[in-house]
């Protein structure tokens, strides 16, 4: 063999081993990039886990807000079915209170009235005596 022929040999040779090197560096680096894919992958999992238990629990929050609002809806019509009936009872006392006065106030006058009927036709109580 000649010297040019072992230089381009141990160039060759050099060029391969660089060549492999780098290839091995690669590899390396993609078994880098796949295990921070993998835990990427991992984080997801996780993240779609909490997104499903919030998903639920906004769920589980809507229905009770809803239930909630159905039974304030409901306490409401009572509540108002309740100042309904307060009211007419008011004004129901107010009519038995107005009617009791005003016979209250008639009884002074039925009271001048009998006594007048009674002095008609009773005789005075000196003429009696006598």
């Amino acid at each position: 063999m000649s010297n040019s022929e072992e230089n381009r040999l141990d160039r060759l040779e050099s060029l391969a081993e660089n060549t492999l090197t780098e290839l091995r560096e690669i590899k390396s680096g993609l078994q880098e990039i796949k295990l921070g894919l993998q835990e990427t992958n991992q984080g997801l999992k996780e993240t779609r886990v909490i997104a499903n238990s919030n998903a639920k629990s906004i769920e589980a929050l809507t229905n009770s807000l809803a239930e909630s609002k159905k039974e304030w809806e409901k306490d409401r019509r009572g509540l108002d079915q309740l100042l309904g009936q307060l009211t007419r009872s008011m004004s129901d006392f107010y009519e038995v209170q107005s009617d009791f006065y005003n016979r209250f106030d008639k009884i002074e006058e039925r009271k001048s009235r009998m006594v007048e009927i009674l002095d008609r036709y009773l005789p005075p109580e000196n003429s009696a005596n006598s």
